[in-house]
């Protein structure tokens, strides 16, 4: 995989960049050194880098300046083409307006200018965005990095300057030792597969400690064993069932009966309610037992009769029958309603006996309920006694809690010693893999090792190594480092530009052990010759030469003034053919997008 062109839809702002297969130079003259307010650093030869990145899929951040510059930038879109390890090529679409929506050409020709395609001239258009990186995985086919997709090598491809800082964690990566140190591992060619168990066995065992640690909190102050937790939960069980036991058969029966001033209340008014119907029931008898009296029949036509002879009258016989008939009518509706009004009383008189039983049921109830509330000292004692029961169960949930808080952190500790246990079977294993592959001359290892040191000695005569061991941790760590004529460790990879030549030369030697894998074929490096001296800046000047002529494209960033002098002072110069772009700060049409600074 190589970068063969990228290429925007306003060619007039942002022209075509064309890379060879070998060695690429992005070049900033300063034309205006009198000018103190140009800066040939902002003339975009990092921001080339970024660019590649994007049309790369890297993923969409609002940060990053072609979206903070949207007014700028949303016309815009970026065609980049790539050579595929095939010998084919891939155009990959990506705009700025929507940049989650990608677009795929495969093409046997180089150099093709899709700025104005149609649709229907693509292979795969408006793919979303996690969908195209999957696609563009299996196109790439990088399978020497397998199971990470493409963009795990992309990322040490294009080294930036805030990637220079370390040789092996990139700036993106900081403090993300599991997502990098395992790729480490595969491309030194270890058992990443141990690395990446090492790495979960560690943060299983941290959420346990981190578990143990709240249940030892909950046990804060706590001397006692969970024997002696045991014994005291047993004893204070006993005496909580034997307490609950004397509340239970509590004198007076208070325990039964609930006595409180709500059930006196409650009693009242019961009482109330049934003396108000015994007063309705007392009534309804009273008028009841006045209609018996009052229906009694006081005419009697025998009297009349003799009453009529003493005044010298005849008491006709018609009438007579007829008083005698109104009687006897009048006589049995009353004896009719004479038996309802019977039976209705004698319906009262058991209701009222009723009544009076519970009233009297219901007095006893209240004068006893008073009596108890009256009993300050039967209350004081069942108070007491209650008061001992809370204590005692609410020890006894405090010790269950502590038994159970022991019972799960004696469970954690078995489980934090199983994983020590596979955790340091797996450190073996790797600090064997360490030692086989340093061991073995062939090893890819042993092979990057030796490209790393081939490559620092053309340029600087100094040798540099790479190391792996296991840290405090126990988890990898990786080292590259110059090394002084004693064979030891020196402190020049502390410099800035020596540091950066050691990620340089990690860099070249991976892709030199790799270049007969499925693995990237080009390597951008940002501002590479700055700081270095003369001599030092042409040996790197070769030995990069020496290295693109085995297949590796190289894409270097320079500023003039950083280019070595011969001793007459003459500036060196670039082929032409290894220039693929100048920027300069002469005006707006030197810089990468021909426009005014944003």
């Amino acid at each position: 995989m190589r970068l063969s062109q990228i290429y925007s839809n306003r060619p007039d702002i942002f022209g075509p960049v064309r890379f060879n297969p070998g060695f690429n130079v992005i070049l900033g003259e300063i034309r205006l050194p009198e000018n103190p307010d140009e800066d040939t650093h902002c003339l975009g030869k990092t921001t080339l880098a970024h660019l590649l990145d994007f049309c790369l899929l890297k993923q969409k951040n609002k940060e990053f300046f072609l979206f903070k510059q949207q007014s700028l930038f949303a016309e815009f879109a970026f065609f980049l083409e790539l050579e595929t390890l095939s010998g084919a090529y891939l155009t990959i679409r990506r705009s700025v307006a929507e940049a989650t929506r990608i677009a795929f050409k495969l093409h046997d020709e180089p150099r093709r200018n899709l700025a104005q395609a149609g649709d229907d001239a693509w292979d795969h258009v408006n793919i979303p965005w996690e969908r195209a990186r999957q696609m563009l995985d299996g196109l790439l086919d990088l399978r020497a990095v397998k199971p990470w997709d493409y963009r795990r090598p992309v990322s040490y491809a294009l080294r930036t300057q805030n990637d220079f800082n370390d040789v092996f964690q990139l700036a993106k990566f900081r403090g993300r030792h599991a997502y990098w140190k395992p790729y480490v591992a595969h491309i030194l060619g270890f058992d990443a597969a141990l690395v990446t168990e090492g790495f979960e066995l560690a943060k299983q065992i941290e959420t346990i400690q981190t578990a143990a640690k709240a249940l030892r909190n909950d046990l804060l102050g706590t001397d006692a064993t969970l024997d002696t937790i045991e014994g005291l939960l047993t004893l204070r069980t006993q005496e909580a069932d034997d307490l609950a036991a004397r509340v239970e058969a509590f004198d007076f029966r208070l325990a039964d009966s609930q006595v409180n001033k709500e059930l006196v209340e409650e009693l009242d008014r019961h009482l109330t309610a049934a003396n108000h119907e015994r007063y309705y029931l007392s009534v309804n008898r009273e008028k009841i037992a006045r209609s018996l009296e009052e229906h009694a029949i006081l005419f009697d036509p025998e009297s009349a009769s003799r009453l009529f002879e003493e005044a010298g009258q005849v008491f006709p016989g018609q009438l007579r029958k007829s008083f005698e008939d109104l009687i006897g009518f009048n006589r049995a509706i009353t004896d009719e309603r004479r038996g309802y009004l019977l039976a209705e009383l004698k319906e009262l008189d058991a209701q009222l006996r009723d009544l009076e039983t519970r009233l009297q049921d219901l007095n006893q109830r209240r004068m006893e309920a008073l009596a108890y509330l009256r009993d300050a000292d039967s209350i004081q004692k069942y108070r007491e006694l209650n008061k001992r029961l809370v204590t005692l169960r609410a020890g006894i949930e405090r010790l269950t809690a502590q038994r159970e808080a022991f019972l799960r952190l004696r469970e954690k500790e078995r489980e934090r010693v199983q994983l020590e246990e596979q955790k340091t079977k797996i450190q073996q294993l790797i600090e064997d893999d360490i030692e086989v592959a340093a061991s073995t001359s062939e090893s890819r290892y042993s092979t990057i090792r030796r490209y790393l040191n081939e490559f620092t000695r053309e340029v600087l005569d100094r040798n540099a190594l790479i190391s792996s061991k296991l840290n405090n941790e126990g988890n990898i760590e990786y080292s590259a480092e110059y090394l002084g004529p004693d064979g030891k460790p020196s402190s020049e990879d502390q410099g800035k530009s020596y540091r950066q030549l050691l990620c340089a030369a990690f860099d070249l030697a991976v892709a030199r052990a790799l270049l007969e894998q499925p693995f990237i074929r080009f390597l951008y490096h940002d501002g590479l010759l700055e700081g270095l001296d003369n001599r030092k800046k042409l040996n790197l000047i070769n030995a990069i030469r020496r290295i693109a002529a085995l297949g590796i494209q190289q894409i270097v960033t320079v500023i003039d003034s950083d280019l070595p002098r011969d001793d007459t002072g003459e500036r060196f110069a670039f082929r032409e053919d290894e220039v693929v772009l100048v920027l300069h700060d002469e005006n707006d049409a030197g810089r990468l997008f021909r426009m005014a600074r944003w």
